[in-house]
């Protein structure tokens, strides 16, 4: 992003995006897999086929210029792309990148297969906020003013609320938005030189959690440090949208959530 994306003190990290297209009648796919992946990487020689996954449900793609991943199969089509752990936030420019490369292979796609009808276009970001805890994420999130727990809910069955998650489908005036809020623990991505480990700081005895410590001061044998978060999930879709326009759509999407999201915060603490 141009400039930080920052609410009540804390910056944005925009951690994945994804954009997807379903339609009907696509099982020219069948017919006609091969011929679109050779398509696409003659006229995109970035996209390399991950022939291990191929299979006639579904075909992905890796960009060799972004690591975004592309799938497409009789039903729908989509793109990922998400920071690396060990580098930085997704940015404006990788942004505008995906969505070029959404753009390009929409059309493709919609040539290939004989595309006419569309169901539903989405477009999906993960925005995290760093926190210290688990306790300050929930607190943090609750601080937003974007929902509200029900004491009586809280003292009818306890004393106290130890997490909580939100979600909410708003109706805007061309599109909708699904909004889900929650704290989240990020895993620490291990390499033990054949394979990575998964890991959460929580599940590990007191002497693993050393020896997780110790790997923390190893930068070449850790991936990413385990930290807490509060997630702001925000999708935004059209359901049998009457015109496909990848590159517009994730444009104005997220104009729309950092101008929704920064509107309906409650600032200050």
């Amino acid at each position: 992003m141009a400039k930080a994306w920052c609410l009540r003190g804390r910056e944005a990290i925009l951690q994945k995006v994804v954009f997807e297209v379903r339609y009907r009648f696509g099982f020219t796919y069948l017919d006609t897999c091969g011929r679109t992946v050779n398509t696409i990487m003659r006229e995109h020689p970035e996209w390399l086929l991950r022939s291990e996954s191929a299979n006639p449900q579904n075909a992905p793609l890796l960009s060799l210029s972004n690591s975004c991943v592309f799938n497409f199969s009789a039903l729908k089509y989509d793109l990922s792309l998400e920071r690396p752990p060990d580098k930085d936030p997704l940015s404006e420019e990788d942004v505008n990148l995906f969505a070029q490369q959404a753009d390009d292979l929409h059309a493709i796609t919609v040539d290939s297969l004989g595309l006419r009808e569309f169901t539903r276009i989405g477009f999906r970001a993960w925005l995290l906020f760093p926190c210290s805890s688990e306790e300050e994420s929930e607190t943090w999130l609750r601080g937003l003013g974007c929902y509200r727990i029900e004491p009586g809910l809280v003292s009818a069955l306890g004393a106290s609320v130890d997490s909580s998650s939100f979600s909410v489908v708003v109706v805007g005036e061309d599109r909708k938005y699904r909004i889900a809020l929650n704290g989240v623990e990020q895993q620490a991505q291990i390499d033990f030189g054949q394979g990575i480990l998964g890991v959460r700081a929580r599940d590990l005895n007191e002497k693993q959690k050393e020896f997780l410590k110790k790997q923390l001061a190893v930068k070449k044998r850790l991936r990413q440090a385990p930290e807490f978060a509060a997630m702001i999930d925000v999708d935004a879709f059209q359901e049998l949208p009457k015109i496909i326009a990848p590159r517009d759509f994730i444009a104005t999407s997220m104009a729309q959530f950092r101008a929704g999201l920064s509107k309906a915060v409650r600032e200050g603490g």
